[in-house]
């Protein structure tokens, strides 16, 4: 078996799927829920966090495909599946900057912006994209056909609820701030007041509830996609994985990380926190349980499902020398070419004084130890 891909991918899908459900919720609280310049104003902390989430996991998914010079090719690549989350990645993230433009005063110069419609119609945008971001997390690895782990249609699921748990968790914990002065908002007259306080505060239940929802949905589609697996036909590699995880080297991490300790618990605190008006365990700790809960499902999923290797494969990564070897750096291509061809008192490799009007093509043969009559002195390393 061998990792091909490694902590950067599995941060980049956690990134892109938490700003993707950060949008999803911000756009259904923004149009739906609470349509007010207050809700408007509050979400401009949530969608500002969102950008530059989504930002860093795309930096990430650059440098992991290790060509960061040539980034533009992901755009134009017909064929790629990158190709559509790159480009739903850049335009959830341009509507919801434009959706920043127009609540921040900075920009009140702009022409291009004169009604508050635009904003609605952006805010609208992101969102959809950003159900496409989360969409398209899952449907990335459910595309590979060597990994059956991943290659099932329940994957893209899995990963869009656990987008939207994060989110909503992430959303909940942002909600309402705005650490910044109040008058760089179009609402800042509101920020502070009793009708701010009132709208986070429904705005944040609402997200504790949407959470609490998730997060038993998640645990559901969870055990049902691991114990699926589990029961598939023992020659398979999706049942070795599944395994590892229900009774393997990653069961402590699957039942006592994940499943309990990253969404029994936090339902429990949520649960607990909406029966109570309000707890410190419910607002804040059962949010960040999530959040963990979601990387630690993405590195499992990333780390767990190696691919195992063909014959001509293993031969190849046993047999391939490394850069630094000797017989690597011996030889400067074209040296011993240019060399023999153009210099008569070549001391490396003896071979016979040539006449002026003898051909390039013999002197290349002799220096390559192809022609009669040419010396038999080997090198160490071939040419």
């Amino acid at each position: 078996m061998k990792q091909f891909w490694g902590w950067e991918l599995a941060t980049y899908l956690y990134l892109g799927g938490l700003g993707g459900g950060m949008l999803c919720f911000a756009a259904v609280i923004g149009l739906f829920l609470e349509p007010s310049l207050v809700t408007s104003g509050s979400l401009v902390w949530v969608l500002l966090w969102a950008i530059i989430i989504i930002c860093i996991g795309v930096a990430l998914l650059v440098y992991e495909l290790g060509q960061p010079i040539v980034f533009e090719r992901a755009f134009v690549t017909k064929t790629s599946v990158i190709k559509w989350g790159a480009v739903v990645l850049v335009l959830s993230c341009v509507f919801a900057a434009l959706f920043l433009i127009w609540e921040i005063t900075w920009f009140n110069f702009l022409p291009c912006i004169p009604y508050e419609g635009f904003a609605k119609l952006c805010l609208g945008l992101a969102g959809f994209f950003g159900i496409c971001v989360m969409v398209y997390t899952g449907t990335m690895l459910s595309s590979l056909k060597a990994k059956a782990f991943w290659n099932t249609p329940a994957l893209p699921m899995l990963f869009t609820i656990s987008a939207l748990s994060t989110g909503a968790c992430m959303d909940a914990l942002l909600f309402g701030h705005f650490p910044l002065p109040a008058e760089w908002l179009q609402a800042g007259a509101f920020l502070g007041t009793a009708e701010w306080t009132a709208n986070m505060h429904e705005v944040v239940e609402f997200l504790h509830v949407a959470d609490l929802v998730l997060a038993i949905a998640e645990i559901i589609c969870l055990l049902l996609y691991v114990l699926l697996m589990f029961c598939a036909p023992a020659s398979t590699d999706a049942k070795k994985v599944a395994d590892k995880w229900v009774r393997g080297s990653w069961a402590p991490i699957f039942w006592g990380g994940m499943l309990i300790l990253g969404l029994v618990v936090p339902v429990c605190f949520n649960a607990y926190g909406l029966a109570m008006g309000g707890s410190v365990l419910g607002e804040y700790v059962a949010p960040i349980m999530v959040l963990c809960s979601g990387l630690l499902f993405r590195f499992m999923i990333i780390y767990s499902a190696d691919r195992k290797l063909y014959a001509g494969e293993e031969r190849y990564y046993n047999q391939a020398g490394d850069i630094h070897d000797e017989f690597c750096t011996y030889w400067k291509p074209g040296a011993t070419y240019f060399e023999v061809v153009n210099a008569a008192d070549f001391d490396d490799i003896s071979v016979p004084e040539a006449d002026p009007k003898t051909p390039i093509a013999t002197k290349l043969k002799w220096a390559l130890n192809m022609g009669e009559g040419t010396p038999e002195p080997k090198p160490a390393y071939p040419r």
